[in-house]
């Protein structure tokens, strides 16, 4: 009787789960659509693209000679692509990245190291604009001045005009 029980719980909670991850799923495709207004398409791909600092290599030694696990700078970009020529870049991620998955990524994904295409580099650059900015642009009156005032923006200026320069190099 014990037996039964068990076997019956079990399939339930198989159930269950292969319903949770159904709706989960539905649930992404949905989420993922195209947000153009004429297209609303679920069928959009998600590309990935892996940036490593010029002086990083995949391999288990750092740049300092040092045995390591982890790449601690790569610039990880996730963008959605729908087959009627809407581009947008969803994600930028900066967490460390394992050795094991950078070498597994080179060897059977190795376009993901290639951001060559240009309409993905222009979705980059509009998205790391738009954070960069965030819209102070289009408030600006014709009577504006392009001298800042005397703030911290003005005295770290030049910092912010490196990473802009980064930024572009994209």
């Amino acid at each position: 009787m014990n037996t039964f029980f068990a076997i019956i719980g079990s399939v339930i909670a198989v159930i269950i789960l292969v319903v949770c991850w159904a709706i989960h799923r539905f649930y992404k495709k949905v989420a993922r659509r195209c947000r153009k207004k004429t297209c609303g398409r679920i069928d959009v791909k998600r590309v990935c693209k892996i940036l490593l600092p010029q002086d990083e290599s995949i391999s288990y030694r750092s740049p300092a000679g040092k045995w390591r696990w982890f790449i601690r700078r790569p610039v990880k970009l996730t963008f959605t692509v729908c087959k009627c020529g809407w581009v947008e870049l969803v994600k930028i991620d900066t967490d460390p990245m394992s050795v094991w998955h950078a070498k597994w990524a080179n060897k059977f994904h190795r376009e993901q190291y290639y951001l060559e295409d240009f309409e993905l580099v222009d979705a980059a650059r509009r998205k790391i604009r738009s954070l960069y900015l965030e819209h102070r642009q289009t408030s600006l009156d014709d009577q504006a001045s392009d001298t800042p005032p005397l703030s911290l923006y003005a005295i770290f200026k030049e910092q912010l005009e490196v990473i802009g320069e980064g930024i572009d190099g994209i």
